[in-house]
């Protein structure tokens, strides 16, 4: 018999208070799509020569790293050294930082795309999964990949040219699966004769979490190309762990809820929820 004191258990979509709630929530939109447009900016002051008017270290020479971060030619496979080379001319960057800089900056795209257009719940200010939060804790990550490279490349055991080289390609297959992912959805719901049925179209038919997956991978390279593999790795294990305990399973028993028979239909043709032949 339970305890009179013992607590119910908390409800799953206490994690997502704002699934299926639709609505206005331009300040929150508007609060992190103005601090998200300052992460370019701030991690090209980290990353720019200490000689150009931009670094941030121009005007902070204390906070100079002991040992500079690497630089010298950089070789990614698929990607003509043409285009680096015009990359370190146009940004003022070597093709180490510059790289760095891009991983900070393309998703800035994906996120304000999500946040103002693809986006359909409520996204207030404060509380669980608000603007406050969510800002906060994207932003600064992010940030950090910067500084880790800047301060800590050249030392770090578990950072090396060779595992950077390779990362830029799996960034862009992850970035282009997570935009992929929810643009598509996004098109599939913004036809009305769509209205109530579950979108089971392009990445959606492979695995019910693509937009999960494609996050992971560029999330996971990004983290591997400015820390090392030891970053790369808990990154890598924090997102899978998140997607595991706790975000895949409450939004599966929010589409059960949601949509009933259709849901066991659609788990029926898209056996996978994250990874094909895995999970």
């Amino acid at each position: 018999m339970a305890s009179k004191d013992s607590k119910p258990a908390p409800d799953p979509m206490d994690f997502f208070p704002f699934r299926g709630q639709y609505g206005g929530s331009s300040l929150g939109t508007i609060l992190f799509i103005a601090v998200r447009l300052t992460v370019p900016i701030i991690s090209y002051s980290l990353l720019a020569p200490p000689t150009s008017t931009l670094s941030a270290f121009g005007h902070f020479s204390s906070m100079l790293p002991s040992t500079p971060p690497p630089a010298g030619t950089l070789d990614i496979p698929f990607v003509p050294n043409t285009l680096l080379r015009i990359l370190h001319h146009t940004l003022g960057l070597q093709p180490y930082p510059a790289i760095i800089f891009f991983g900070a900056t393309l998703p800035t795209f994906s996120f304000i795309a999500y946040t103002a257009l693809w986006r359909r719940e409520r996204f207030p200010l404060t509380g669980q999964g608000g603007s406050l939060q969510v800002t906060t804790q994207v932003n600064v990550v992010d940030l950090i990949h910067s500084i880790l490279f800047v301060y800590l490349a050249s030392r770090n055991g578990t950072w090396s040219p060779a595992l950077f080289r390779f990362m830029p390609v799996p960034f862009v297959i992850g970035l282009i699966l997570h935009v992929w992912s929810d643009h598509s959805k996004y098109l599939f719901r913004k036809d009305v004769r769509n209205m109530g049925k579950v979108y089971i179209g392009g990445p959606w038919g492979v695995v019910r979490h693509p937009n999960f997956l494609g996050f992971t991978i560029w999330r996971t390279a990004f983290a591997m190309a400015a820390g090392g593999w030891a970053f790369g790795g808990t990154m890598f294990l924090g997102f899978v762990y998140l997607f595991y305990v706790t975000s895949i399973p409450i939004l599966e028993t929010y589409m059960k809820g949601k949509y009933g028979r259709q849901w066991e239909v659609v788990t029926q043709k898209v056996r996978w929820k994250f990874l094909p032949g895995i999970w």
